[in-house]
């Protein structure tokens, strides 16, 4: 095994370097640009999924209890006393918002008013989270689209079918004490928070909890019913991961590529190579590990071609974190620094599906040469 890997590296590296070394250049630099462009790619993807990730946090939590019960989930909500989760229980309606011909329909979330100003990271205008009753956070979308102020008195009328003695639907005035931001989620587009002073979940004001922190070792969690930041926000979640699938097969294409120029480096060597090849069957080398020289040689041009690529993306990524040295602009990508985020999954998929289409390609030439007899190539060098 020493000699074939010791022959193989001299393939790799041959005395010759204008003859031999500029095809394997060739190769190397396909695999090597595949590589980097896949991790580039989804280290972006990533970066923008983990922001995703912590504007919903602000807003919704990490979980969300649904289906609240304070009798039924009494031990649950003290296990995440005991353990410091940071939870707040809320109820949520919809209303209609009308201002000079102008309507929308709003989303209003009540917060249990000890929870509201340690649980949720909102980014306002004036960082006013002191909530009263009969005032509200909106939206920075919907402010400028229904023209809102801080210090507006705003109406808001029920979108259930429930009237009063007037025949009206149900109305509640509130007062705009903030406003909020949060364009990547489209939240301020259409999401209100305001505050209720009856805490007490034994009166059962409030639907669901949000959940802020890690639950997985409390053992009691498996009975409720429980959903994550995830799940509620599916379809914006599977968008960004149908992107990230989506990219990964398109930019692998180039390895794909860059594998049939490795299988035509593997024949124009061995084609070269066939005196050594004659001497090498007349000492006793066997045909199979002739064919493992070659296959060795694929794989230690291409191993390193992409081992070498994903090195130099974890290099940009590594800068591009540190010095922030790509800027966009927050108007249009919502972030002044282009986010960069890879994992140990990312890189370990592309290595195992390298590996594979590496040993498919580089395998496909050494069949030609497997059936090539060893008195044939001695009499081609005579």
């Amino acid at each position: 095994m020493k000699t074939i890997f010791l022959i193989a590296k001299r393939f790799l590296m041959p005395r010759n370097v204008i003859e031999g070394g500029i095809i394997n250049l060739i190769s190397f630099l396909g695999l090597f640009i595949g590589a980097a462009s896949i991790i580039l790619s989804i280290a972006v993807l990533n970066g923008f999924q983990s922001i995703l990730q912590d504007e919903t946090r602000k807003i919704y939590g990490d979980y969300a209890l649904v289906e609240f019960d304070y009798i039924k989930d009494k031990e649950l909500i003290s296990s995440f006393e005991n353990n410091n989760i940071k939870y707040a229980p809320f109820y949520e309606e919809e209303f209609f918002v009308s201002k000079n011909n102008k309507q929308s329909l709003v989303s209003l979330k009540t917060i249990a008013s000890t929870k509201f100003e340690n649980f949720y990271n909102l980014k306002l205008i004036e960082n006013n989270k002191e909530l009263n009753d009969g005032e509200i956070i909106i939206g920075q979308s919907l402010a400028d689209r229904m023209d809102f102020s801080i210090g507006d008195s705003i109406s808001m009328y029920s979108t259930k079918l429930n009237m009063s003695y007037l025949a009206m639907p149900l109305m509640k005035e509130f007062i705009i004490k903030d406003i909020f931001s949060n364009r990547i989620l489209r939240s301020d587009e259409f999401l209100m928070f305001t505050v209720s002073e009856n805490d007490s979940p034994i009166d059962q004001i409030f639907t669901d909890v949000e959940i802020l922190g890690e639950i997985d070792n409390i053992t009691s969690i498996k009975e409720a019913n429980i959903v994550s930041w995830k799940e509620r926000n599916k379809q914006l979640f599977d968008a960004t991961e149908i992107e990230k699938k989506i990219t990964f097969f398109t930019l692998f294409l180039i390895i794909v590529v860059a594998s049939f120029n490795l299988s035509s480096s593997i024949m124009q060597i061995a084609t070269k190579k066939t005196r050594e090849m004659a001497i090498l069957s007349t000492l006793g080398m066997k045909k199979g590990n002739i064919s493992s020289i070659f296959l060795v040689y694929g794989y230690l041009l291409a191993l390193s071609a992409v081992i070498s690529g994903i090195l130099f993306a974890l290099l940009i990524i590594y800068i591009q974190n540190t010095f922030g040295v790509f800027m966009l602009n927050p108007e249009f990508y919502l972030v002044s620094i282009l986010p960069m985020e890879i994992s140990f999954k990312d890189i370990s998929l592309l290595l195992f599906y390298s590996i594979i289409i590496i040993g498919l390609f580089a395998t496909l030439p050494l069949m030609l040469i497997k059936k090539i007899r060893p008195v044939e190539l001695i009499n081609k060098n005579i």
